[in-house]
């Protein structure tokens, strides 16, 4: 099911992961960030978990070699200090402050999908990706997810604001 949540704070999310669109680097905000909270998602769930969260997502993203992860792969890490209990990245851009693409969000709908089925996740709290910083339209993104996100097993909470 679909369920529709505007004006809260999707970084409070309660749901089982909350999924931030995220650069393949895994940069949320950096040092500043946590001192200062800032318009957006990744900035957000950086504020709020004292930048532990970004901590994480940089160190998987290491992993993955200089560039980290290309845009339209997710990794997912664990959530301290929030209450959901994972953040599923979804790399809509490969370098913070790039723009994305449509096609993009297309390849990351099924994978967030599959990764909630992998978790057994009751709930995901999913912001419209790449419509802050990715600078893509929220009607076309929203049309994607009305077409690509499953009825069934797990509710998805569409954030239009973070």
């Amino acid at each position: 099911m679909l369920i529709f949540v505007s004006g809260e704070d999707i970084a409070l999310s309660k749901a089982d992961a909350i999924v931030n669109a995220s650069n393949g680097v895994g940069y949320m905000g950096g040092k500043s960030g946590i001192i200062k909270r800032r318009s957006g998602v990744a900035e957000s769930i950086h504020y709020i978990s004292h930048g532990a969260v970004e901590k994480l997502a940089k160190a998987d993203c290491r992993k993955k070699g200089l560039f980290g992860y290309a845009p339209g792969k997710v990794f997912i890490t664990p959530a301290p200090n929030l209450n959901t209990k994972y953040v599923i990245h979804a790399v809509t851009m490969r370098f913070p402050g790039s723009k994305a693409r449509l096609k993009t969000i297309r390849k990351l709908i099924p994978e967030i999908i599959s990764l909630a089925a992998y978790y057994d996740f009751k709930t995901v709290a999913l912001p419209l990706l790449g419509t802050g910083t990715g600078r893509l339209s929220k009607s076309d993104v929203l049309q994607i997810y009305k077409d690509l996100l499953p009825n069934d097993k797990t509710d998805f909470i569409i954030y239009s604001q973070f």
